[in-house]
């Protein structure tokens, strides 16, 4: 599955549980600029695994990353692809991730994709009122758990039920897994 999550906010509360579900069931790759996911890495390189994620970090776009990292889509069972602006045409499946408020040309970009699931991240507290979003409330235990999970170098369960459902309802289907077993899965300690 090739999956684009858009957006120009922290999208690290979606992408972490993203990776973790995805991680039971194939060979997985990140491809985003957020420096953050270097923690991720033993070494602190922009190339590196996490289990059986690959993770790179590299300003370079989806088409060029693939030169970048001599690799193929084909080597991966699935492949996220973190994007701020710029869209791949063998995406299957997007996610907006918005914050408080769209950043300067984001609902512009927006309009170039056909088709995608809205999850807003409540970091200023207000809920989205279209029908179709998703609302994620941001706690505090939820931003510690990042830091904690970046510092040991597991993708540890988000105590956000939200969070978990969100995750398991859209992508689930997607993988063919039961909803409750995808749940199952985003509770569970790290597996590698």
């Amino acid at each position: 599955m090739r999956i684009g999550v858009l957006g120009f906010t922290d999208k690290r509360p979606i992408l972490y549980p993203l990776m973790k579900l995805l991680q039971a069931t194939g060979d997985v790759i990140v491809i985003t600029d957020d420096r953050h996911f270097k923690r991720l890495i033993e070494d602190y390189s922009s190339l590196g695994h996490l289990g059986n994620i690959m993770i790179c970090v590299t300003d370079a776009t989806p088409d060029e990353v693939w030169e970048e990292i001599e690799l193929e889509q084909n080597d991966f069972d699935h492949v996220i692809y973190d994007l701020r602006d710029t869209i791949h045409e063998d995406i299957q499946f997007y996610i907006h991730v918005k914050g408080s408020a769209f950043e300067d040309g984001e609902e512009e970009f927006l309009e170039c994709v056909d088709d995608y699931k809205e999850i807003k991240l409540m970091y200023d507290g207000k809920q989205d009122k279209s029908k179709d979003t998703i609302n994620i409330p941001i706690t505090l235990k939820l931003i510690s758990t990042l830091e904690v999970l970046e510092n040991k170098n597991l993708l540890l369960p988000l105590p956000s039920k939200k969070i978990n459902l969100a995750i398991a309802k859209l992508i689930a289907p997607n993988i063919d897994i039961k909803i409750k077993d995808a749940i199952k899965i985003l509770k569970k300690g790290w597996q590698t």
